[in-house]
């Protein structure tokens, strides 16, 4: 778990990941996004860093 820890930090950097009973979350200034697992943690991050940046409308999970 470790491993996949280290290669979402790299794979995303400025965000912090964690794991509590709920799952991963991972956060980034005022957005926090939480999955049951890291894997479905980093696919959403890779569509929430694909989708086109509009002011006031933040992907929130």
């Amino acid at each position: 778990m470790e491993r996949l820890l280290q290669e979402a930090t790299r794979e995303f950097p400025g965000w912090s990941f964690r794991r509590d009973l709920r799952g991963w979350t991972a956060t980034h200034g005022d957005i926090r996004l939480t999955r049951p697992t890291l894997a479905a943690l980093r696919a959403l991050l890779r569509v929430h860093r694909a989708a086109p940046s509009q002011p006031g409308q933040a992907l929130r999970g």
